[in-house]
């Protein structure tokens, strides 16, 4: 069995904006919101698998022809993993099973591999006038996971080694954070001293580092950092603080579990 290898048509915010404006204009109605519905945000596939799967569902009131397929990154789809169907018509209310399968290929085997699972609905074409039509893409993380790797994804939060130090030249200080383990970490956000700053959802790949500018700073100086974390099932972890020093290289730190404000304290 081939390949599938679609090209989707990609357009940046501006443009997009462009569109709607032109179209709120000429008096077209639109519609962009997902009506396909995944019943998870991430799929994880092991060694000894055969296949992963998660379903879909249609919770609109029409018909959609589904496209499906695995990317390493936007454009780069010459990847060892196949979905099937890889096209598919999913009814007002029904649901459908997107399937993963390993193709031929390598994988690193030292690590786990990070790859993105996209579901397209495309919308079968309407009689009526000054409609605008939008193919609604949905993107989640799609991890597969070697056998023989040591230790447990949940506890790779605790492991990650933590610093502020200089950024590069006129860049000011960066919090960096080295992650020694097998797994990758995917934060929901990182607050740093109560609200000073916000560093929106990222992903710190295994046995790599990541640097993020702390914008409220001119030198490097110790923060707190709050952060929360995505696990296995889609589920976010307790959220957790770190107290990170000045160093040049990251640090090991123990994580201390935020304690939940009490109802009286809530309220006050």
């Amino acid at each position: 069995m081939g390949r599938v290898r679609p090209k989707t048509p990609m357009c940046s915010k501006q443009t997009f904006g462009w569109v709607l404006a032109m179209a709120s204009g000429l008096g077209f109605s639109w519609h962009a919101d997902a009506a396909v519905s995944l019943s998870g945000t991430r799929v994880i596939l092991g060694e000894k698998e055969r296949e992963a799967s998660i379903p879909m569902r249609n919770t609109g009131s029409a018909p959609y022809v589904i496209q499906a397929w695995v990317d390493a990154g936007e454009g780069l789809t010459d990847v060892p993993l196949m979905v099937t169907p890889p096209l598919s018509r999913l009814d007002p209310g029904k649901e459908n099973i997107l399937r993963i399968l390993r193709m031929p290929g390598e994988f690193p085997r030292d690590r786990e591999s990070v790859y993105w699972l996209n579901v397209k609905e495309i919308p079968e074409k309407t009689q009526e006038e000054n409609v605008l039509q939008i193919a609604v893409r949905t993107r989640i993380k799609l991890f597969y996971r070697p056998a023989a790797l040591s230790g447990q994804p949940v506890d790779a939060r605790a492991q990650l080694r933590w610093s502020v130090g200089p950024g590069a030249p006129d860049q000011g200080p960066v919090l960096k954070i080295r992650n020694p383990t097998v797994y990758h970490v995917t934060f929901t956000g990182l607050t740093v001293n109560a609200g000073q700053q916000v560093i929106r959802a990222v992903m710190v790949a295994p046995l790599a580092e990541s640097s993020f500018p702390l914008e409220a700073m001119k030198t490097p100086q110790p923060i707190e950092v709050r952060f929360t974390t995505i696990n296995d099932y889609g589920g976010e972890t307790p959220e957790e603080r770190v107290r990170v020093p000045v160093a040049v290289d990251p640090v090991a730190l123990t994580p201390e579990v935020v304690d939940a404000p009490s109802t009286s304290d809530a309220a006050r």
